[in-house]
């Protein structure tokens, strides 16, 4: 069967990639316990439910149909852990101690964070996903990998900005280690050429974005690079910003999110040259398996959106760190990911052997408007980042 077929399979046999605790069935001693810890409710929440489409697909994609790996199967459990680091360790506890040597997911940078050190303590494979502190790899341990991206890898297609030298860069992020990760990716990228910034932090329990939005327009930058993570109140800080006059003069720089704010950023930003990075949208890659994909999400009437890449690229991980180890060794799963390569659905991807980053294309978008409202235009493909 080719997997174009394959990937055609009905829905019942891929809902079944993704087993909540209640429902999973009784396990035979060789199964393969595969941990899934992430937002799917809060402010990450459509980041983790995108993620959770990609892996399901990508299970199944990956094991020809399967969900199995030499004969084993696959039983995944996922756990919501709404971005808290305690929710999420106490998880991550639990599936260690069931017997779980593989856990993935994870949206939020604070969580990857604190995960990480406890996979070097319980010696299991950890893949963290949307999460994208660069500290989460860059500082990390050897059973720590990633199939998202990073901070700086977000900004790699904004190494082309002009003028630069001697210009303010007025970095408007939430206080968190999401914010603070794109702080630290911005000035390393932008100090050297020259820029000169001033921070603007603002509390991540903020309703009232005004005095932050005015503080922002006051700054008299040249750009606004705009990092932030919260679904739920990117519209209202956007408009806030907007209102203020904070897009009047100074150009605005920022990562393009999920499906449900391109209307948002297309209306707020009409005018004012955004400059706007991106690590997936549908239709951004013609791989075969970008093509397998968005067949059978459209067959099955479900969505692509920001991190469904993220989970269909941890499924290649962990199939690929399974094939040929039937014991589940994890110093073997960490060989075997070390130096990877494939065609993913997002283009050709490659993990760092000395740094497990996820070395993958980048892209720099543009939003245009259509009957049905905006919708997102590659502008230009950075391959390779990270290498």
């Amino acid at each position: 069967m080719s997997k174009r077929s394959l990937s055609r399979l009905g829905i019942a046999v891929l809902a079944a990639a993704v087993i909540m605790p209640s429902m999973a069935p009784a396990q035979a001693a060789t199964d393969i316990k595969i941990g899934v810890i992430t937002s799917t409710s809060g402010p990450l929440g459509s980041y983790g439910l995108a993620y959770n489409d990609g892996l399901a697909w990508g299970l199944n994609y990956y094991t020809r149909g399967k969900m199995s790996v030499d004969g084993q199967k696959l039983v995944v459990t996922s756990k919501d852990d709404a971005a808290d680091p305690a929710s999420a360790t106490a998880t991550f506890k639990d599936m260690v101690g069931n017997g779980t040597k593989i856990i993935v997911g994870t949206a939020s940078s604070g969580v990857a964070l604190t995960l990480g050190p406890l996979a070097a303590q319980n010696k299991v494979l950890y893949i963290s996903g949307p999460a994208k502190n660069d500290l989460v790899t860059s500082s990390a341990n050897k059973y720590v990998f990633r199939s998202g991206n990073s901070s700086t890898q977000d900004l790699a297609p904004l190494a082309g900005v002009k003028p630069i030298i001697g210009k303010k860069v007025v970095l408007f992020v939430e206080d968190n280690a999401f914010g603070l990760g794109n702080i630290a990716a911005a000035r390393a990228l932008m100090g050297p050429k020259g820029a000169l910034f001033e921070e603007i932090k603002v509390p991540t329990s903020t309703s009232d974005f005004t005095p932050f939005a005015k503080k922002a327009a006051d700054a008299n930058g040249t750009y606004i690079f705009i990092a932030w993570s919260n679904a739920l109140t990117a519209g209202a800080m956007l408009t806030s910003l907007k209102v203020q006059g904070a897009f009047k003069t100074q150009k605005p720089i920022t990562g393009l999110a999920g499906a449900a704010t391109y209307n948002i950023y297309g209306t707020l930003f009409e005018g004012t040259g955004a400059i706007m990075t991106n690590s997936y949208f549908a239709g951004v890659s013609k791989s075969a398996a970008a093509t397998d994909m968005a067949t059978w999400f459209t067959t099955n009437k479900k969505s692509q959106d920001l991190f469904t890449s993220a989970g269909a690229d941890a499924a290649k991980m962990i199939v690929a760190a399974l094939t040929g180890n039937p014991s589940q060794n994890v110093d073997t799963m960490i060989s075997k990911l070390e130096g990877l390569t494939w065609l993913g659905v997002k283009g050709q991807m490659k993990i760092s052997a000395s740094s497990h980053l996820l070395i993958q294309p980048m892209f720099l978008v543009g939003l245009t408007k259509t009957e049905s409202g905006y919708v997102p235009v590659l502008q230009k493909t950075i391959s390779a980042v990270g290498a």
